[in-house]
């Protein structure tokens, strides 16, 4: 683990220990390693300094007995306290009338959930997920044949059908389209919007008497593109569709405030956005909405 996340992680830690219970007047961390970490950067107290190294020497000794793992010491002005976390040491000077029962409540909550946090990170850089390779498949210019079988293979009521088949696709590709064929086909054929790239643009809300919920606004240079792209006369609808997965289709006109041109703006009215549950200044994706015409006869 990397020594100066841990010490930053740890004197955060103190801090907030600090902050919670009154009764604590100075605390440190004493490391395995002989490293003393307090609730303040860069600044070690003398007094301080030598109590972490008689404490490490106490520790130190009792190792042959099982090593230490808590200490109470009352003062005529206080107390002090030392809890073992792990390989660590928690020494904390107390209030004379502070409730053990509840800071080591805390310090037991806080300082164990920081170091498993730091653990479980320290573990998940070590050890990455390998990618799974992907599989290449190779690019071929030329169009893939279907072998036929040979003739030995095929029954005589397969060869007739094969035959017929082949007669039925020669005729298609030589007859020509007839005015009366291609009539029926159109009116067959139920009329299917074209599809074109849908245009992500920032929403901004607007209101009053006079608006229609179901008409936004749009730059006219982005209609224009869209009309010429679909060889069309002009847009009159389109599709809004919010990464939400809210969609609707509004009638479109052109942005009627001049200062708000060319900003990648769809105006949309207040009723409108509630249905989509979109705000100001969030992306939607609006494409136009256009019929294929029909030909004339």
């Amino acid at each position: 683990m990397n020594e100066e996340i841990l010490d930053i992680a740890l004197r955060n830690a103190l801090i907030e220990i600090k902050n919670a219970y009154s009764d604590l007047n100075w605390s440190f961390i004493l490391t395995s390693n002989g490293t003393v970490i307090t609730d303040e950067e860069n600044s070690i107290d003398p007094k301080m300094t030598k109590v972490a190294s008689s404490f490490q020497s106490l520790t130190e000794k009792a190792g042959a007995i099982g090593g230490l793992k808590n200490m109470l010491i009352n003062g005529e002005k206080g107390k002090v306290s030392v809890s073992c976390i792990n390989d660590m040491h928690l020494v904390a000077g107390l209030a004379k009338n502070a409730d053990l029962v509840y800071f080591r409540t805390i310090t037991g909550a806080v300082l164990p959930t920081v170091l498993k946090v730091l653990n479980s990170i320290a573990s998940s850089d070590s050890t990455p997920t390998p990618l799974k390779p992907t599989s290449i498949v190779p690019f071929s210019s030329t169009k893939p044949t279907l072998e036929k079988p040979a003739p030995s293979e095929l029954t005589l009521e397969e060869e007739e059908a094969a035959e017929e088949e082949e007669f039925a696709e020669e005729k298609e590709v030589e007859e020509p389209e007839t005015p009366e064929l291609r009539k029926s086909w159109r009116t067959e054929a139920p009329k299917q919007p074209v599809n074109i790239p849908s245009q992500q643009l920032i929403v901004d809300r607007f209101s009053g008497l006079m608006v229609k919920s179901d008409t936004v606004q749009l730059d006219a240079d982005v209609l224009q593109r869209w009309s010429a792209l679909l060889n069309v006369k002009e847009i009159s609808e389109v599709d809004i569709e919010t990464f939400g997965g809210k969609t609707t289709r509004c009638k479109v006109k052109v942005i009627s405030d001049s200062k708000l041109e060319g900003r990648g703006l769809i105006r949309i009215p207040e009723k409108a956005c509630q249905s989509l549950e979109v705000r100001r200044g969030e992306l939607v994706r609006v494409k136009p909405v256009v019929l294929e015409k029909e030909e004339d006869d």
